[in-house]
């Protein structure tokens, strides 16, 4: 990892270069793994004077971070929140024009999408959130700015900073949410499984508490 980190760290701060593309054969299990765990993204649209240089080799998996990604957090884990997960949401680079992520409902979240909402202006340093849902089911990104959010099932909690626009996180069951923003006027954007209904939230924590003990009994 530090290898990998001080590769890019270089490309981007010594020689100033504007993207890093690298591939990996698909049936090299392990290293697929490690880039993935490290939140790295499978790109489609890779320039074809880079494909050339690997011609005849059509089982590759193809990588790529831009000038300005993320890339030096540590791997992230959502282990022991069932129902919360991480997702990497597909990318397509382009040099010198910036990067187009995407996610299309139901095919890559799993549920489909009734509702969209999005949290702008922001001061730093304020938290939100404050809430659970009983059946609502979200994926939740960070399209601007650095916004750590705070996860909470009653028996593991987790921190998770939003920063790069293609990492999202979905969650699909009860897990009580607080929002901490790190950078002034970051924004948060949702799209949710369901129309708004005030009967679908926790707003104490208590309650929520209470509602899991007796699930889990």
């Amino acid at each position: 990892w530090f290898g990998i980190q001080s590769i890019l760290d270089k490309a981007f701060d010594e020689l100033n270069l504007q993207s890093v593309y690298w591939c990996i054969r698909r049936d090299c299990e392990r290293a697929l793994c490690f880039f993935d765990k490290h939140g790295f993204k499978e790109v489609l649209d890779v320039p074809l004077e880079i494909r050339e240089r690997h011609f005849g080799a059509d089982n590759l998996k193809w990588y790529a971070v831009t000038k300005g990604d993320s890339y030096r957090d540590d791997a992230v884990s959502l282990e022991g929140l069932d129902g919360c997960r991480i997702v990497d949401l597909r990318a397509i680079p382009t040099i010198g024009a910036g990067k187009l992520s995407f996610f299309e409902s139901e095919k890559d979240i799993g549920f489909d999408i009734k509702r969209i909402y999005y949290i702008t202006n922001v001061p730093e340093g304020k938290r939100r959130g404050f809430h659970a849902h009983k059946k609502l089911k979200q994926i939740m990104f960070c399209p601007y700015g650095r916004i750590e959010i705070r996860l909470d099932n009653t028996f593991v909690h987790k921190e998770i900073i939003l920063s790069d626009p293609s990492r999202a996180i979905i969650i699909e069951k009860p897990i009580w949410r607080e929002m901490l923003w790190l950078q002034k006027d970051s924004v948060l954007c949702v799209a949710a499984s369901e129309f708004y209904d005030e009967n679908d939230y926790f707003r104490d924590y208590k309650s929520f508490s209470d509602y899991i003990k007796g699930q889990t009994e």
